[in-house]
C-alpha cells in the first residue's frame, strides 16, 4: 500500500512540476512577445508603410496633374469653367488616394500584429502540450524577425494600383477629342482622305 502511495504522490509531484514549468513557458513567450521594442517596431512598422504609399500617392497625382495640364491647354480648356472642373476632380482623386494610402498602412500593420499572435498562439499551445519550446526568447525573436521581413516584402511600388481613375478618364477623353479635331480638319484631298477634285489619279498610266 506503501508503495501505491509513494507511486502517486512521484506522480503527482511530477505532474505538479510539468505545470509550473508549462506556466513559466506560457509567462516567457507572453513576456517576449509583448515588449515595448515590439510595440514599437509595430508604430515603425506603420509610418514607414504610410509615408511609403503617400510617396505613391503623391507621384501618381504628380504624372496626373501633368497629363491634365497637357490636356486642358491642347483642348483650350485652360483658365476655363471645364478646367475648374478638372482639377477638382484631381483632387478628389488624390484624397481619396490619401485615405486608401492610410488605410492601406493600418491594415499591413494590423497583419503585422496578427502574425506575431499566430506565432505566440503556436509557441503556447506547444508549451501547453509539454513540449519543450527550446530557448523561447531566440525563437520569438525568429519569429518576429520572419513576420517583419514578410510585411515588408509585401507591398511594392504597384500596391496602390491606379488611384486616379477620374482623373484618367478625363485625359482620355480629351485625348480623344484632340485626335477627332485633328482628323477633321485634315485637307480633303490629302493622301489620307483620298480625292474630290476628279483628277487622275497618281496610278494611272
Amino acid at each position: 500500500m506503501g508503495s501505491n502511495n509513494s507511486a502517486a504522490n512521484a506522480a503527482n509531484a511530477a505532474n505538479q512540476q510539468q505545470q509550473q514549468q508549462i506556466q513559466r513557458s506560457v509567462a516567457s513567450i507572453n513576456d517576449a512577445f509583448n515588449t515595448p521594442g515590439r510595440q514599437a517596431q509595430y508604430q515603425q512598422y506603420g509610418t514607414n508603410l504610410n509615408n511609403y504609399l503617400t510617396g505613391q500617392v503623391n507621384n501618381q497625382e504628380a504624372v496626373n496633374a501633368r497629363n491634365l495640364k497637357f490636356a486642358d491647354a491642347r483642348s483650350g480648356l485652360t483658365g476655363g469653367s471645364a478646367a475648374v472642373d478638372n482639377n477638382t476632380q484631381l483632387q478628389k482623386d488624390y484624397t481619396q488616394g490619401l485615405l486608401q494610402a492610410s488605410q492601406q498602412a493600418q491594415a499591413g500593420k494590423a497583419a503585422l500584429q496578427q502574425s506575431d499572435i499566430n506565432a505566440k498562439n503556436q509557441m503556447i499551445g506547444l508549451a501547453q502540450q509539454g513540449n519543450y519550446t527550446g530557448a523561447i526568447p531566440t525563437q520569438v525573436a525568429q519569429a518576429q524577425s520572419a513576420a517583419l521581413g514578410a510585411a515588408q516584402n509585401s507591398f511594392n511600388a504597384n500596391s496602390l494600383g491606379q488611384l486616379f481613375s477620374g482623373t484618367g478618364q478625363i485625359y482620355q477623353n480629351e485625348q480623344i477629342a484632340a485626335a477627332n479635331r485633328a482628323a477633321q480638319q485634315k485637307p480633303i484631298g490629302s493622301i489620307y482622305g483620298g480625292s474630290s477634285t476628279g483628277g487622275a489619279s497618281p496610278f494611272q498610266g
